[in-house]
Order: structure tokens, then sequence, then C-alpha cells
């Protein structure tokens, strides 16, 4: 008798393995969307990546293009400045980082004699990163865009004159 009323105490009236289940399945589910909430990449998680690139690389000057009002904000275009076109071991330093920083299926594209030129993607993102001379200077330029990225993409204009914006909606 002591040890069924035991078993009934730790199984909670005999309904523990269904209960016990949907517990694990509530336990799953929420660690698989804090997974992907942290695996989301946003412009500033990218604009983080350029960041420490830039300080691993070690040369130039850093900066980031506004592209709020191009109506993307999924985008991050940032160009590291040189005075001369960086030096190919520079470079792999710089895509090294980026694998470090889970950019990956890098994919190097056509480019001129003294031009370089990747593709690189990372959860949904992809960056074109290209490095050499260009008229107004040299450097590495990275391009990236995403498309989901949690920030609200812009209204969408109204239907007609008396019709309000759309909200704005996640990719």
């Amino acid at each position: 008798m002591t040890a069924i009323a035991v078993m009934t105490a730790l199984t909670g009236c005999g309904g523990g393995d269904s209960v016990g289940r949907a517990g694990e399945r509530a336990t799953t589910t929420a660690r698989a969307a804090d997974r992907e909430a942290r695996d989301e990449v946003t412009p500033d998680a990218v604009r983080g990546d350029v960041r420490s690139v830039a300080a691993a690389a070690g040369i130039g000057r850093l900066s980031f293009l506004d592209t709020s009002k191009a109506g993307n904000p999924c985008r991050v275009v940032g160009s590291l400045r040189t005075e001369d076109a960086p030096k190919r071991e520079a470079v792999d330093s710089v895509l090294a980082v980026l694998k470090a920083r889970g950019w990956g299926q890098m994919e190097q594209m056509l480019a001129e004699d003294t031009d370089q030129a990747w593709r690189l993607k990372k959860n949904g993102w992809e960056m074109i990163l290209g490095a050499g001379k260009v008229p107004e200077g040299a450097g590495i330029v990275f391009d990236a865009s995403g498309e989901a990225c949690g920030v609200p993409m812009p209204s969408r204009p109204a239907a007609s004159d008396t019709a309000p914006p759309e909200p704005p909606v996640l990719p």
C-alpha cells in the first residue's frame, strides 16, 4: 500500500506521463524559439561582424552608409577605406574573421586583376565583399542584405488618397 501511495504522489495521480511529455514538448518548443531568436541576424549584428573584421584587419577607416531611407532596413553597407588596395593577406584575415563569426558558403566571384570579390551567407543574409581600388580610393566594401532581420519593413503607401498607409510588416 505504501508503495502505491508513493508512486501516485510521484506521478501526480497516475497522469505523470502525459503531463511530463507535454511539459517536455513545451520546453523543447521554447528552446527552439530561443535558439531561433539568438540565431536571427539583425542589422546591428551584421555591423558588429564588420566592426570585428575592421579591428582584426587593423587597416583603414570604417564607415557605414545610412540605408534607412533606401526602403530596406535589412541592408548594411560598410566600407573600410585604405590608401592602397588591400593586400591579399589583409583580405584573408577579414575572411577568416567573418568565417569565425558564422559567415560561410564563401564563393569567390570573378573580379578584375587588382580587385577581389566574395559572396558569403549567414542565416538568411548574403554579403558581397569586394576589395580593391575604386575611383574614390581603395579598401574593402561590405554589402549585406537579409530577408528576415527583426526590423519592421517600411509602411506601404496608401491604396488611395482617402485610405491610410498600410502598417509596417516584418519580412
